[in-house]
């Protein structure tokens, strides 16, 4: 739908809520979460297996157990290792992210090179289409008197730990660069269109340990760095109406 129709895609999935929909996509038994904890806490010497043996059971069941385990263990098993308890900000293994790795790494189909080549990936419709919303929702708000301040939020690419982290799934990383080729073509479509833009790219460029390194969500460093930046822009976008 995204592909064919994007604009309809974003009413059906804001308006009707179909991104629940995807969640059927696998057959995650109940208490999923408390089963992969289990199985990433186990003793070292049963761990890969557990966990393969769940990514074959609920999501893979087609392929063997020896490439799965081939996948999970690249990089001296970084991919379980990050989720055992540690001191500081703890990572979970969650039940999606197999999805978005396994199916990556287990495929054929053509992905970027590096982050130069993502550009003939890249579909400029689907840019188009966020555009275009935001656009309608800056007229609207222009026409109650209300500004519009947009925050570009780059993906994990930016980290250089993030980077390092997924150096052995590169299928999995290319994604990285399609995303961020988005957000550039994204920031010039704003541009043209007058559209006050923070790109986030600026304050998290090559700084380390601002990203979660398996839903590649901010971690607390991020999360702090990119308040202060919204901080800053919003006392400036309200300086004027205040004074």
């Amino acid at each position: 739908m995204g592909a064919i129709m994007p604009r309809t895609n974003w009413l059906l999935v804001n308006r009707l809520d179909l991104a629940a929909f995807f969640k059927s996509r696998t057959k995650a038994p109940p208490h999923d979460e408390e089963m992969l904890y289990a199985a990433v806490t186990a003793p070292q010497d049963e761990r890969l297996k557990r966990v393969v043996a769940y990514a074959k059971n609920y999501h893979f069941p087609e392929l063997p157990e020896a490439q799965i385990a081939e996948v999970l263990s690249r990089g001296d098993n970084r991919f379980l290792n990050i989720a055992l308890p540690h001191d500081g900000e703890q990572e979970y293994l969650l039940d999606w992210m197999f999805d978005t790795l396994m199916s990556w790494e287990t495929s054929n189909f053509d992905v970027a090179a590096n982050r130069q080549d993502a550009a003939r990936l890249a579909d400029n419709g689907e840019v188009e289409a966020t555009a275009s919303w935001i656009e309608a929702t800056e007229r609207l708000l222009r026409s109650h008197g209300i500004p519009l301040l947009v925050f570009l939020a780059p993906v994990g690419s930016v980290d250089p730990d993030y980077a390092d982290f997924w150096k052995p799934w590169p299928r999995a990383y290319n994604l990285n660069y399609i995303c961020d080729e988005r957000d550039t073509r994204l920031a010039s479509s704003l541009a043209k269109s007058g559209i006050r833009y923070v790109d986030l790219r600026e304050n998290l460029a090559n700084i380390p340990g601002t990203y979660r390194k398996l839903d590649g969500h901010w971690s607390q460093k991020g999360e702090a760095i990119v308040a202060d930046r919204i901080a800053l822009e919003l006392r400036s976008l309200l300086r004027p109406v205040s004074e």
